[in-house]
């Protein structure tokens, strides 16, 4: 990123936590997620806050200073209000039949899941989070009657699908050997014979009875720049052709502008056109941040708690082949530990 890009992004950050702290005090994870930047940047705004004494810490919350009301009077952030639609979050999306009576049964089976592992990067989203993924993929014409891919499913999106009664197929690719052997007996358990699910690497060659077989994809990948082009090529790989379509997640916390735009070069280059970008539409619940030292907590500026909030989150983007798939990897790829770190990797636990 360039010194022009830096500058421009952390008079942003700058002002959108200001903008918060106007609507009252904040927690840390609170500030973590209203900043909307990458979670360095995020940092040296709370910092040059706080250096300036525009904001203080109370040992639980960030406040405003009286110099930093009258900065954010003065720039009339004072005056604007959290623009958020209150019954969607901003998503656009709520869960009306018969996603509301998926939910409920979701959350019974999803309690019994193994825990998440920092050893695949796994960081469960919440219940809701999982089954309005599926309320949007069902209102843009991408569920009912559709064989699903699904690659990596910590998440149990699966289970919610096959709850919904609504796609033809569903399929599961994960590592970890407890997710995919959890979904088989949910599914064996229920009579699901359309759900099958096997362990994979993405690291190795998609199986070739999977390739273009699917309409559909939903992936949460690792959100370093390869690794995240080499989930989407697999899935791509998968899919039947134009008029297929793609789901997966992208976070700002770990990824920066400039990764979003080779990743969204990346994604045109596969050839797919972007239809969607739905901001702030997956909420993670990440248990023991503070506890397991992740990177995020130990570089607070303050000594901090758990969070207190769901303040990672993601954006959902939804793509649709316009011409025949062109996957960016194939075949065996060796990525080791940089499928899951670069250096702005801070809500990974390294290991």
């Amino acid at each position: 990123m360039s010194t022009t890009g830096i500058a421009v992004e952390a008079r942003r950050s700058h002002a959108l936590l200001l903008r918060a702290l106007c609507l009252g005090p904040k927690s840390y994870w609170e500030l973590m997620r209203e900043g909307q930047a990458q979670t360095h940047e995020v940092l040296e705004a709370l910092q040059t806050l706080l250096k300036n004494e525009l904001v203080a810490y109370d040992g639980n919350r960030f406040v405003l200073t009286e110099a930093g009301r009258r900065q954010a009077e003065a720039l009339g952030l004072d005056r604007i209000a959290d623009q958020r639609c209150e019954a969607c979050a901003g998503r656009g999306i709520v869960l009306q039949p018969p996603f509301d009576h998926v939910l409920e049964a979701f959350k019974e089976i999803v309690a019994m899941r193994p825990k998440a592992t920092p050893d695949f990067d796994q960081g469960y989203v919440t219940p809701e989070t999982t089954v309005l993924r599926l309320a949007l993929m069902a209102q843009r014409g991408d569920l009912a009657g559709r064989d699903l891919l699904l690659l990596g499913d910590d998440d149990l999106t699966s289970i919610a699908a096959a709850l919904s009664g609504l796609p033809r197929r569903v399929h599961v690719l994960d590592v970890d050997e407890r997710i995919v052997g959890f979904i088989r007996d949910v599914a064996r358990d229920r009579g699901w014979n359309h759900v099958q699910a096997e362990i994979y690497d993405v690291q190795e060659g998609l199986p070739s009875h999977l390739r273009g077989q699917f309409d559909v994809f939903f992936t949460d990948p690792v959100e370093t720049l390869n690794g995240l082009l080499l989930f989407l090529s697999r899935c791509t790989e998968a899919l039947r052709g134009p008029g297929s379509a793609g789901y997966f997640g992208l976070s700002y916390l770990e990824s920066s502008w400039k990764k979003w735009r080779d990743i969204q070069r990346g994604i045109l280059d596969m050839g797919y056109a972007i239809t969607d970008m739905l901001g702030a539409f997956q909420d993670y619940q990440l248990e023991n941040i503070v506890a397991q030292g992740y990177p995020v907590a130990r570089m607070a500026p303050v000594p901090v708690k758990e969070p207190d909030v769901y303040f990672y989150i993601s954006t959902v983007y939804r793509l649709e082949l316009t011409e025949a798939p062109r996957p960016l990897f194939s075949g065996r790829v060796e990525l080791g530990r940089d499928l899951y770190y670069d250096e702005e990797a801070c809500v990974t636990l390294r290991k």
